[in-house]
């Protein structure tokens, strides 16, 4: 509280109030204007009337500056007095920035709190003990798809399904009048006839109100719930495909069988499926087996592969013995880390794949023993170069083997070798065995016979190209071989491996017009033609297997 003179504005008087919230002494105080504890905004306001008389009381807000910096809110009540002789106005100042700052704060809250009501995607309302609708939000509106005004004019039973209304309100209004609070699901029907499924978590509120009333908020669960109903369908099919399955179904969880169904008891003699249930999944693997399938099953969870086959034979509830082959993948039962899988009996599968491998063994041994019938044909029209089919086989075998070629591709070389001089059987034998230099036309006879050999297997269909090897087993990489002149990639690498083989097997044996010139020369002929008569690559696999690993001509 103070006075101040009305002309100079300065202070005449100042209470012991004034000096302990402002900071300023007294003495301060009496050399200051009022203005002086005013911000600079605030004077326009203050020289219009400061300086006036007013009749009876005044008052009004104004902010005041404190002596170290500080502004306040403060309401003030004032009268003009004469003092000391002076016209002068008494002013009391009530601070009342706390009062402001919490009614700010208390009107930013409230509209914080009609923002969420009016804009939250949950259902609010309030209604009375009888379940009239006092308020509800635009979310209720948007669900139910009434008017605001007219679910205000709505009780909240209307909006229950009539299926369910009598029962489900009568025991929800007396949840909530007995126990202060009611949760659950509401199953309620829109304006378009639509049923929904609401979550609802109400309240009573008896406390600074004048009448009880309940404050409830719901969230609209229908598609949660058409989904359950989905999943539960879904589930029911599932179970019956999965106990009416043609194939074992399981689930192994800590190494131990937590599900079966019917069929995969049935593959191992047991009745009822529950008597597998908790047994080591182990047990169920004959001894020899046992050891391969952990094996498998480790090297699974080491690598993260998340499904594996595999097949063993599994011991049936008699002890007798059963064929099975399974179909493992990495899942979740209950929450942990399983494995579920398929298991299928496929004895009569193994029983007929033997038989199948048995077929083709026949069939294979008697397809060689053709084979070497007619090399053993050819070689007899040549006495003089028996077993030369047979020794270029197995070199050009060994140069294939040197050059990474893999076991179904040696297998066609070995055959390719049999036979590549096959057409020879088309030459007299007069020919064939002449110790003499032959004449022109009798070269061109004998230069005949890999057109001839490609004539007599072209037609045989092999799942190896015999025939075109055999035709082109005397041809060379600089194209001066023959019958075709073909040269570089023109020529299958199983040809030049061919020429090379026949090579090496003629120089290094006994002919009738010449004795065998040894090996030794035959590799340096091979050495020669690196390049330019033979590819590089099998002249080097030739000559690598010869001089450093010691490979030998066979007998």
């Amino acid at each position: 509280m103070w006075v101040y003179d009305l002309e100079t504005l300065r202070f005449l008087a100042v209470n012991d109030a004034a000096v302990t919230h402002y900071g300023y002494s007294r003495d301060e105080f009496l050399s200051m204007t009022i203005a002086d504890i005013r911000p600079p905004e605030d004077l326009p306001r203050l020289r219009q009337v400061a300086h006036v008389e007013w009749e009876g009381v005044t008052t009004g807000l104004w902010k005041h500056r404190k002596k170290d910096g500080t502004l306040i809110d403060v309401e003030i009540t004032s009268h003009v007095l004469d003092f000391q002789g002076r016209r002068a106005k008494m002013v009391s100042a009530h601070d009342i920035t706390a009062r402001l700052q919490a009614e700010r704060e208390l009107g930013a809250s409230e509209d914080r709190y009609r923002d969420l009501v009016e804009h939250s995607h949950d259902l609010m309302c309030t209604h009375d003990l009888e379940g009239k609708l006092l308020s509800v939000n635009a979310a209720a509106v948007r669900f139910t798809g009434y008017s605001h005004q007219s679910l205000l004019n709505m009780n909240l039973a209307d909006l229950l399904d009539p299926a369910v209304r009598g029962d489900m309100f009568a025991a929800y209004l007396s949840e909530i009048r007995t126990q202060g609070a009611a949760s659950g699901i509401m199953r309620i029907r829109t304006a378009g006839g639509e049923v929904r499924w609401w979550e609802y978590h109400n309240t009573l509120r008896t406390a600074d109100v004048a009448v009880p009333m309940v404050r409830g908020m719901a969230e609209d669960i229908t598609e949660r719930k058409l989904a359950e109903q989905a999943l539960r369908a879904a589930e029911e099919q599932f179970r019956g495909l999965v106990e009416q399955s043609i194939a074992g179904i399981y689930i192994v969880q800590d190494d131990k069988l937590a599900y079966v169904n019917n069929r995969f008891a049935e593959i191992l003699g047991y009745e009822p499926a529950n008597e597998l249930i908790g047994r080591d999944s182990l047990s169920l693997v004959i001894e020899n087996d046992r050891s391969r399938v952990q094996d498998i099953m480790r090297r699974r969870i080491e690598s993260g592969v998340r499904s594996v086959s595999y097949d063993f034979t599994a011991r049936r509830k008699d002890g007798s013995a059963v064929e099975v082959g399974i179909h493992s993948a990495s899942a979740s039962h209950r929450g942990r880390a399983a494995f579920i899988g398929l298991m299928q009996d496929i004895s009569e599968k193994k029983r007929a794949e033997e038989q199948i491998r048995r077929y083709i063994a026949q069939l294979e041994t008697a397809f060689i023993s053709t084979v070497t019938v007619a090399m053993t044909l050819s070689e007899m029209r040549d006495p003089y170069t028996a077993g030369h089919e047979r020794r270029v086989a197995e070199i050009a075998v060994a140069i294939g083997g040197e050059l990474g070629f893999d076991d179904r591709r040696l297998e066609g070389l070995r055959v390719a070798g049999y036979l590549h001089d096959i057409g020879k059987i088309t030459i007299p034998a007069e020919i064939l065995s002449k110790p003499g230099k032959l004449t022109a036309i009798e070269f061109q006879l004998i230069k005949g016979h890999p057109q001839s050999s490609y004539d007599v297997l072209k037609a045989v269909e092999f799942p190896w190209p015999v025939a075109e090897i055999a035709w082109q087993h005397h041809e060379r990489l600089d194209g001066t071989g023959y019958p075709q002149g073909l040269k570089g990639d023109a020529i299958l690498l199983e040809a030049h491996i061919m020429a090379v083989a026949d090579v090496v097997e003629a120089m290094a044996s006994h002919r009738p017009y010449r004795p065998g010139l040894g090996i030794d020369k035959a590799l340096a002929e091979i050495e020669r033609g690196r390049g330019t008569a033979y590819d590089p690559a099998v002249a080097d696999a030739c000559l690598k297997l010869f001089r450093e690993k010691g490979y030998a001509i066979p007998a």
